[in-house]
């Protein structure tokens, strides 16, 4: 079994992290509503929420056009914030071992060519 240690990052206050990222955004708490299809008031309700479901964070991110996940990732211990490699990071990593392959092997030519003069 696998046992996990206490960190001391802390979750953020949901209703306040959210409530900040639409103020950023610049979106009236009137037009989430209506891209959310929700009332006003159960907006407001969201702002003094510490915790919020994540079907709702995932709703408040795409009416704002903006991946909350994101930064809620960055929010954890740098430990944690890349434990679960995706595809593009494979991707990545497999570019990178290529960019550094090549540029051994342009090192290599440049050095045929000098000794060729």
């Amino acid at each position: 079994m696998k046992t996990y240690q206490n960190t001391t990052a802390e979750l953020p206050h949901m209703g306040t992290f959210i409530k900040n990222k639409i103020e950023e955004h610049n979106i009236t708490y009137a037009q989430l509503s209506r891209r959310m299809n929700i009332h006003q008031s159960t907006l407001y309700g969201y702002f003094v929420q510490e915790t919020l479901q994540t079907r709702i964070i995932w709703k408040v991110s795409q009416a704002i056009g903006y991946n909350l996940f994101t930064d809620l990732i960055q929010l954890l211990p740098v430990e944690l914030q890349n434990t679960n490699k995706t595809v593009f990071q494979h991707t990545i990593e497999a570019q990178q071992q290529e960019i550094n392959d090549l540029k051994k092997e342009i090192s290599i030519y440049k050095e045929i060519l000098i000794k060729k003069s």
